[in-house]
């Protein structure tokens, strides 16, 4: 079962991104690493070797563009299954046989994702089970368990699927781009399939605020843009959500308005772009931010 793990990176940092790599590489078939980072960031060239590829696009054109570089390479290599990472995540040994054991288990499987710890929070992260209105979170210690989307990071697509379900929207750029494509699949009949017996850690934001009820994960202004942006997109346009699951989108999108401007600072930039990344979606702006 030929396995290839792609990595998008931006500015990254080498260290973090060698850890994650050490942690994989011996387990896949093909590590490609898309670099967004305008002008090329020569200092991933210490990575180059038969197992890990580098394709460098010399610009940031987001990362659903890079991921389906990375895919479209991949499924060139005649790859089976296809894993998405991020830079800072660490992997078990045998991550990927564990993973794509579970494939064999259920039929239409589109992709599958572990348990995740975010590094930035004290509580852990759960699925988002399927439920006919809400996006509710659970947290199994153990156990698979169809849910309704997954992060990126960690994730395993079946690649002879992919061309029903199609790849990445590159329309949004950055932030939503995994669980648009975990409703799409579904929605077309596939099963997304959270492995709570496989834990990683993964960190989703630059830092987090502790407000009592819950964790906030916190950003740049310019990631909070694409995050309120794409979320108003989706809860009014995606074809792919029933109507009740868009409602809910819609009205649980303005705690980003709300929410991200309080506790970030500069509080007006990070309300400027907010109130922008609104607009944005009201309309249906998409694409890189000029």
């Amino acid at each position: 079962m030929k396995t290839t793990v792609i990595y998008v990176t931006y500015n990254a940092n080498t260290e973090l991104l060698s850890k994650s790599i050490n942690s994989i590489v011996t387990q896949a078939d093909k590590v490609i690493i898309v670099d967004n980072t305008p002008n090329k960031d020569e200092k991933l060239q210490i990575f180059k070797n038969e197992d890990v590829e580098i394709i460098y696009l010399e610009d940031n054109f987001g990362i659903a563009y890079a991921q389906n570089v990375g895919i479209k390479n991949a499924l060139e290599k005649y790859s089976e299954y296809i894993m998405l990472s991020d830079q800072d995540t660490i992997y078990p040994n045998n991550y990927i046989s564990d993973m794509l054991k579970i494939f064999d288990i259920y039929d239409n499987v589109g992709a599958i994702a572990p348990r995740f710890i975010d590094g930035m929070k004290k509580s852990s992260d759960g699925f988002i089970s399927l439920t006919p209105i809400i996006f509710k979170q659970f947290f199994p210690q153990s156990g698979l368990h169809e849910v309704m989307q997954v992060i990126a990071s960690g994730k395993i697509l079946n690649a002879k699927y992919l061309n029903n379900i199609g790849l990445m929207d590159e329309n949004l750029f950055i932030d939503w781009v995994d669980l648009e494509w975990c409703w799409r699949a579904r929605n077309k009949g596939y099963k997304i399939i959270g492995n709570a017996d496989v834990v990683i850690e993964h960190q989703l934001g630059d830092s987090s605020r502790d407000i009592r009820f819950r964790e906030v994960n916190l950003r740049s202004p310019i990631r909070h843009y694409y995050i309120t942006r794409n979320a108003f997109h989706l809860a009014l346009r995606d074809k792919s959500l029933d109507t009740l699951h868009r409602i809910t989108l819609f009205f649980k999108s303005f705690r980003y308005i709300i929410g991200y401007p309080i506790l970030s600072k500069p509080h007006l930039t990070h309300l400027k772009y907010v109130m922008l990344g609104f607009w944005h979606g009201i309309i249906g702006r998409l694409g890189k931010l000029k």
